[in-house]
């Protein structure tokens, strides 16, 4: 949500240009923000302040924001109030460092396309029980928002061996590794799983299955949840404690 003056500099500050959506009015910005398809929401503060509702949806949502200011009192006064109620935001400056390098960091650091790291927030307690080396090797795979597509590169990555991945993972009260992964995967696909224009094929091909009828059957076994449910849809935050719901299930 953004001035008219800043659309064509945020559209040519992020590769490529057409990932920026302009939601100019309050009820479709909500309802991007809600819906949980967008990385990060780039809002003018000096808007923003204007509706509670905008300030009430991110602050629910887990969505990175970026204040795109102007170096004026105004929208000092403006981003100091915006950041205070909702906890968190990164500040961009129009003309001074919204280039393409500022962006990808806040991208890396903030964006719905890192979305393991909502899994990861709800396995918390579970994950601070695993060994150190374990841990830094998930923390770090998340943070650097490495794609992880079967446990073999999972284990890879942490430097462990494959036994003691699905040992530890058990330990720590997380019944399973695979599970895991393909958690992480169903959230990575969240866009698909609730996109009512895709046929179920390319849904299932979005999440590496060949069939409906397979994906009808593992979203069950790795969300709990039938398919129709999550296409309702649901939020991504409420799947990924579906997902956690299942992995730490007694």
């Amino acid at each position: 949500m953004l001035r008219a003056p800043f659309h064509v500099r945020a559209r040519s500050a992020v590769a490529p240009p057409g990932s920026v959506a302009i939601r100019s009015g309050t009820v479709d910005f909500i309802d991007a923000v809600m819906r949980g398809s967008s990385d990060v929401a780039l809002v003018d503060p000096m808007l923003v302040a204007r509706d509670r509702g905008i300030i009430d949806s991110l602050s629910r949502a887990h969505l990175g924001t970026v204040l795109y200011i102007r170096l004026t009192p105004e929208y000092a006064q403006a981003s100091v109030g915006l950041i205070r109620e909702l906890g968190e935001g990164e500040i961009v400056t129009y003309g001074y460092n919204d280039d393409p390098t500022t962006f990808a960091g806040i991208l890396l650091r903030q964006s719905r396309a890192n979305r393991g790291q909502l899994l990861l927030r709800v396995l918390a307690p579970q994950i601070a029980s695993m060994p150190p080396e374990l841990r830094r090797g998930i923390g770090y795979v998340s943070e650097q928002g490495l794609r992880i597509d079967s446990v073999d590169r999972l284990a890879i990555l942490c430097g462990v061996p494959r036994r003691a991945l699905f040992r530890n993972f058990k330990d720590a009260g997380i019944l399973s590794a695979s599970g895991f992964v393909t958690g992480l995967i169903f959230l990575r696909s969240y866009d698909a799983l609730v996109d009512g224009s895709l046929a179920m094929i390319d849904i299932a091909r979005s999440v590496g299955l060949s069939s409906e009828r397979s994906l009808q059957r593992r979203t069950l076994a790795v969300t709990g949840l039938p398919l129709r449910e999550i296409r309702a849809p649901i939020s991504i935050e409420h799947l990924a404690e579906c997902i956690a719901g299942v992995l730490t299930a007694k």
